[in-house]
């Protein structure tokens, strides 16, 4: 029969072994959950454990996971949508993709809220706030289109009869009225992959890690291209905030374009449109 001393030394070996497991993560607790000190005492931490920007950027992906989705996660601070403009509690898709490029390129929670500037706004006058919903990049499209910290990819990975070009002017409906209610709209051209040309062979030629753009043909018309993105991982493991799950989640990509909006029984994918982030400087 096991004493109790043997039951007590099976616990503290169990609760060594725990901690030796432990050892080599970053948290223990929900990153979605962490304060601005413990994100200040993180962040250099995940610069020592990962050289490079991509595989920071693959680690806090990952361990945002389950982060609770909001589709309005963000704001301006103020103005029209008043909420803070960089947050980790909740996250959309977008918002998702442009905290985590801030947090993978920092090593203080106001350096990335600083670097949240720069990838979600348009350079601004001087003296003039840039943090304002008109100054907003509200179009995925247009960033990756314009700014320097992506780098589109499509016409790389795909050959050129497995390639759509889609012309129109963002922000403009097909009545002529705006989608948004900002005096703006934007001209643009970009390539996509038709969805029929998705295979496993086509996604083998993707990098390790790349953002993707869903492309949703139905929105044309309204002006947007882009209707949803996140993060693709060896051509395979597409970690994004899902409207559906009501979370950031992980799942098959190629799946996960196969997939019909359970409401209106319409695909959820089109075709696609790839790119890579740089680090923020």
């Amino acid at each position: 029969m096991i004493n109790r001393l043997t039951i007590l030394l099976i616990l503290i070996q169990i609760s060594f072994l725990q901690k030796i497991a432990m050892k080599d993560m970053l948290i223990q607790k929900p990153f979605y959950h962490l304060s601005e000190d413990e994100i200040n005492l993180l962040l250099p931490r995940y610069h020592e454990k990962y050289n490079d920007f991509n595989s920071r950027l693959k680690a806090i992906a990952l361990d945002r996971l389950g982060t609770p989705y909001d589709f309005k996660a963000i704001g301006d601070g103020s103005g029209t949508e008043p909420k803070p403009f960089f947050r980790i509690d909740v996250t959309n898709c977008t918002a998702f993709v442009l905290t985590n490029m801030a947090l993978a390129s920092s090593r203080t929670f106001q350096e990335a809220k600083s670097f949240m500037v720069l990838l979600n706004y348009y350079p601004a006058s001087e003296n003039t706030n840039p943090v304002r919903y008109e100054n907003r990049c509200h179009f995925t499209a247009d960033r990756l289109l314009t700014s320097a910290y992506f780098q589109l990819i499509t016409d790389q990975i795909a050959d050129s009869g497995e390639l759509n070009t889609i012309k129109l002017t963002l922000n403009r409906q097909a009545d002529g009225s705006h989608f948004l209610p900002i005096d703006w709209e934007k001209e643009v051209e970009i390539f996509f992959i038709p969805k029929k040309y998705l295979t496993g062979k086509l996604l083998k030629k993707l990098p390790s890690l790349c953002g993707v753009g869903i492309i949703r043909t139905d929105l044309f018309l309204k002006g947007i291209i882009v209707a949803h993105e996140g993060i693709v991982l060896d051509g395979r493991d597409f970690v994004h905030a899902s409207k559906d799950a009501q979370k950031v989640v992980i799942e098959d990509f190629l799946q996960y374009t196969r997939k019909r909006n359970k409401k209106t029984w319409k695909p959820v994918c089109d075709g696609i449109i790839l790119y890579l982030m740089k680090e923020v400087d």
